[in-house]
């Protein structure tokens, strides 16, 4: 029997296929949200194995993790110059980010949800890259 998960964090990892916008036809009926990710899911999942998500799944999620990078990179600048008042404080933010995604990817998410490494990997670069994109263009400033 598969473990209910719960919680805050989970609910942020499910986020995605609860918004999914594509329709899908199950029984003779067009469905959208959850029912239509878990179906489109399932039918990936058993033609290529567990833990692919297909091209069109993948680039879904990756827009998620891209679009959620951005929105932590806001949040993070304007909590460090609110209450911190310095840009130290938004580096620290950054840099702690790094390591919990790094964590989350590569550790968390396998042990969790079976997730392959290449998966992983591609999750890890759209949270990290407009992070990365930052510190650079700081460097260069």
């Amino acid at each position: 029997m598969k473990k209910k998960r719960t919680g805050l964090y989970h609910s942020l990892v499910v986020l995605p296929d609860h918004c999914y916008p594509f329709k899908t036809e199950i029984e003779g009926q067009w469905v959208r949200g959850v029912r239509s990710y878990n179906a489109t899911l399932a039918r990936v999942q058993r033609e290529y194995g567990a833990g692919h998500y297909g091209f069109k799944l993948d680039t879904y999620r990756q827009t998620f993790h891209l679009a959620g990078s951005i929105f932590f990179l806001v949040v993070a600048a304007y909590l460090s110059r609110t209450f911190f008042e310095s840009t130290v404080a938004l580096y620290v933010f950054l840099t702690a980010a790094l390591f919990l995604i790094t964590f989350q990817e590569f550790y968390l998410h396998r042990r969790m949800y079976q997730q392959l490494w290449r998966k992983g990997f591609v999750d890890w670069l759209a949270w990290c890259a407009p992070i990365g994109v930052y510190f650079w263009l700081y460097l260069l400033h």
